[in-house]
């Protein structure tokens, strides 16, 4: 299995900080967005909009979900949400148009946001390039690598580089836009779950991670999935046996719930109308850590929500590793990886994990909590001072640009020589 060290290197630290510390987002800190029209991309773009919802809170609840309650030990209400796993779409949208660093200008852009979700969801279409680029008066080859648009799912399904009409240029413009989605398919750039922790402001973000870091951690580990069918059944079906029966565990299988045939802690039924993830979550407030095996596909949603909870994840496939490095820069300080011939065994070695080295590992969780926040505005109205997710996400947009920028003029110049 593979092993954290002791400490956080430089990289990791820089805007990992508590969330009650201050940063310094002012616009010549943070990239300019221009955001294109949405009424130019309203057919695929209309079932991740939110705007019809004209009353505040519904609009809120549209973009985040409705607000769960969870209490700690000692009877404290802390409030996370219900978000949906496939939101980063609208929410990302919301936050750039109302983003303090949003310019009407596009000459004064750094980023350039697209609202289309190039992706057949929801009876959305897949356009024709040649319409798409109509719509994207501003993109030429020098600054295409600066646009960029939001997939909400894991990947895109609308590939325009073969698809549909257009000459070589068009489609290699459109070939450079970034493409954030959950995983890198095909060379999307990643980008975490919207986790519980979004749509919260500053003061509940606070508390949030107050609870996380004074919750009385029962257990070792815990274990939210089910057995379902396809790549992840197999590693399922191993840890599943090894927790059967143990104190030190929690296995919380949804499906089994549903239909009324499992047994939870009774500390854990709290709730009249009890949903079975919202269940999930207060044990993740209550385990050390969490098995986070691999879904359908390399990714779930439970790999964030559990470190959004103070929870340390646990994974089994070295890909999930690969994912989210502009909000997760060094993932072996805030989780842990079982190699494939350790499986059989991964309980164990928890349990083998002596308390010094959990306890830097929780230290490093805290520190990573703060970019993994979607936060919403703050109760003053001001502006907000702290980077969360979106923002990290929004520098990594310009920091690849010009990475991007700087491999092709090192290639030019080779070629040249």
């Amino acid at each position: 299995w593979h092993e954290g060290s002791e400490t956080l290197s430089p990289a990791f630290l820089q805007g990992s900080e508590a969330v009650l510390q201050s940063h310094d987002l002012s616009p010549h800190k943070a990239p300019k967005i221009f955001v294109y029209p949405y009424g130019k991309f309203k057919e695929a773009f209309e079932a991740e909009h939110c705007e019809a919802e004209r009353d505040l809170d519904e609009r809120e609840n549209c973009l985040y979900g409705n607000f769960w309650s969870v209490q700690n030990e000692q009877g404290e209400e802390v409030m996370i949400r219900n978000t949906e796993q496939y939101s980063n779409g609208r929410i990302y949208y919301n936050r750039a148009l109302s983003s303090p660093h949003r310019v009407m200008d596009p000459k004064k852009a750094d980023i350039f946001m697209i609202p289309y979700m190039w992706t057949k969801r929801k009876g959305t279409k897949c356009g024709d390039v040649g319409e798409l680029l109509k719509n994207l008066p501003y993109l030429n080859e020098k600054n295409a690598a600066r646009h960029f648009l939001v997939l909400p799912q894991t990947r895109g399904k609308c590939d325009f580089a073969t698809a549909n009409s257009g000459d070589d240029r068009e489609t290699a413009l459109l070939s450079q836009i970034q493409k954030l989605a959950l995983e890198n398919h095909g060379g999307d750039m990643p980008i975490i779950y919207p986790s519980i922790s979004s749509g919260l402001n500053d003061t509940e973000c606070n508390a949030l991670l107050k609870t996380a870091k004074t919750s009385d951690r029962n257990h070792l580990v815990s274990a939210m999935f089910h057995l379902s069918k396809g790549m992840s059944t197999g590693i399922r079906t191993i840890l599943k046996k090894q927790m059967d029966g143990q104190e030190d565990r929690l296995l919380n299988d949804p499906v089994s719930h549903r239909k009324g045939n499992i047994n939870y802690p009774k500390e854990y039924l709290r709730s009249v109308y009890p949903k079975e993830y919202l269940l999930s979550v207060k044990v993740y407030l209550h385990s050390v850590f969490s098995f986070q095996p691999s879904g359908l596909s390399i990714s779930r949603k439970g790999m964030i929500d559990s470190l959004a909870m103070g929870c340390i994840p646990v994974f089994f496939d070295e890909r999930q590793w690969s994912l989210y490095h502009w909000h997760i820069p060094e993932w072996e300080k805030v989780s842990v990886m079982i190699k494939p011939e350790d499986h059989h065994r991964a309980l164990k070695i928890l349990r083998g994990m002596s308390q010094k080295k959990i306890q830097e590992y929780q230290r490093n969780v805290w520190r990573v909590m703060p970019r993994l926040f979607l936060r919403r505005d703050n109760e003053e109205g001001g502006r907000r001072t702290v980077k969360d997710a979106f923002d990290y996400a929004m520098t990594g947009i310009l920091t690849e640009a010009m990475r991007r920028s700087s491999f092709v003029n090192v290639s030019r110049s080779e070629d040249s020589n």
